[in-house]
């Protein structure tokens, strides 16, 4: 579907993965790739399902955290979802300080997330 030096967005069955590239996530990282699953979602209707793997990501800014809320919040306006999965550990403490974690739908793995969304 289409890849950059910060995601590379694949389609699957009702919905994409987008498979974070950047090991930092901060404010320009996060701007283009919202941008990137923002226009897959378009462009492949009722793909409002989402998974993002961040199994390379080892730092995120709040920028960071904002784009999936946004991400969230917008697939969830639309009936669908997103799955988070593949988080380091010290980024799964920064979303449970935040209490993201209570918000967001998180798994361990690429195949739990294809699962989750059905």
């Amino acid at each position: 579907m289409s890849a950059s030096a910060y995601a590379n967005i694949q389609p699957i069955a009702g919905g994409i993965v987008c498979i974070v590239q950047s090991e930092k996530v901060g404010a320009r990282e996060s701007q283009v790739i919202e941008q990137e699953v923002r226009a897959a979602m378009t462009a492949a209707s009722k793909r409002h399902r989402v998974i993002i793997d961040m199994s390379a990501v080892t730092m995120l800014a709040s920028m960071g955290l904002g784009m999936l809320v946004s991400l969230h919040k917008s697939c969830a306006e639309q009936g669908g979802r997103v799955v988070i999965c593949g988080l380091s550990a010290e980024i799964m403490q920064v979303l449970k300080i935040t209490h993201l974690d209570k918000v967001l739908r998180i798994v361990k793995t690429r195949e739990e997330a294809i699962k989750t969304l059905g």
